[in-house]
This record gives structure tokens, sequence and C-alpha cells, in this order.
């Protein structure tokens, strides 16, 4: 009898382990490593063009990792499940905004073009010429040469912006350089 008991002794301990694992632990570990993985997807721009859909995600991924240390595995499944879904909709959003804001770097960084090759034109022009149009003097002409030359440093500025991977404070410096460049095509009497 001695060695029944010890035997029993052994496979009771054990048979308790077994009846108390709950059967949704393993889901809710697959489930809470999808998700895990699907956060680190989203480090870098996701964070910077879809603020408020990365807060919503990290609070339920914060939910599910509470979850799964109190072992509520069906709680971890509850908040974890749609994580990985969710996370493909937020970067499918920002491959969106990126793509709408490199089309409108493009466009914005032509159009400035255009004027500033204009505008250099017109002081070049204006520079030669031996008597000003009205509302255009040295003193337009000094200011205007100026203000090129700080327009050109700020597209400068804008680039290594955009480059640096702040593409929407880029393509918002471009549209002011934009701006300046017509006000300055519109002082030097042409536009």
């Amino acid at each position: 009898m001695t060695k029944a008991r010890k035997t029993m002794a052994l496979v009771i301990p054990l048979a308790l382990v077994a009846a108390c694992t709950d059967a949704a632990k393993a889901p809710a570990e697959a489930a809470m490593a999808a998700a895990t993985e699907a956060m680190d997807s989203l480090k870098g721009d996701a964070a910077r063009y879809a603020p408020d859909a990365v807060k919503s995600l990290e609070s339920s991924y914060v939910t599910a990792r509470d979850s799964m240390a109190n072992k509520d595995y069906q709680g971890v499944l509850t908040f974890a499940k749609g994580i990985p879904d969710k996370a493909r909709e937020v970067l499918a959003k920002v491959d969106a905004a990126k793509a709408a804001l490199t089309k409108e770097w493009t466009e914005t960084g032509e159009a400035t073009t255009r004027t500033v090759e204009a505008a250099k034109s017109r002081l070049h022009l204006l520079s030669r010429v031996k008597r000003l149009p009205a509302g255009v003097d040295q003193a337009t002409l000094a200011r205007a040469s100026a203000d090129l030359a700080a327009i050109e440093a700020g597209r400068a500025a804008a680039a290594d912006q955009y480059r640096s991977g702040d593409r929407s404070g880029a393509v918002a410096h471009a549209k002011d350089l934009e701006g300046r460049a017509a006000a300055l095509l519109g002082s030097l009497g042409a536009g």
C-alpha cells in the first residue's frame, strides 16, 4: 500500500493541475501574441499619421495584457482578438495619408518652383531697366532679393524636413513658401 500511496501522491497533484488549466489559455496566448505583433507593426509612422487610432489600440492592448496577467483568458480574447485587423486598417490609412502628402508635396514644390523662377526672372529684369514700374523702387528690389534668398533657404529646410519623415510639416512649410513666393512676385509688379 505504501507504493500505491506514493503513486497517488504524485498523480493527484498532476490531475489537479490538469483539471485547473483553463481551456481558453492557449487561444488567449495566441491572441495575445498576434496582438503584440500587430502593436509592434504600429511603431513609427502610425503614431504620427493616425495617433487617435493608435491610442485606441494601445488601450485595448493594455487591457488585454492586464487580463492575461490576471489569468482572465476570456478577457484577453475579448480585447486582443480584434487588434490585428484594426492595426492593418490603421496601417492602410497611414499609407494612404503618406501617399496623399507625397502628392501634395510634389504639387506644391512644382508650383513654388515656377513662382520662384518667375520672381527671379522678374527681379533680374527689373534690376537691368533704367526706369522701374510704378510701385517698385530700389528698396522694393532689395527687399525682394532678400525675400527670395529666404524663400530658397526655406525650400531647402522644407526638403530636409520631408526627408526626415515629417511630411505633413514639410507640406505646410512648402505651402507657406508658395504663398510667400506669390506675394514676392506680386510686389515686383507681376502676377
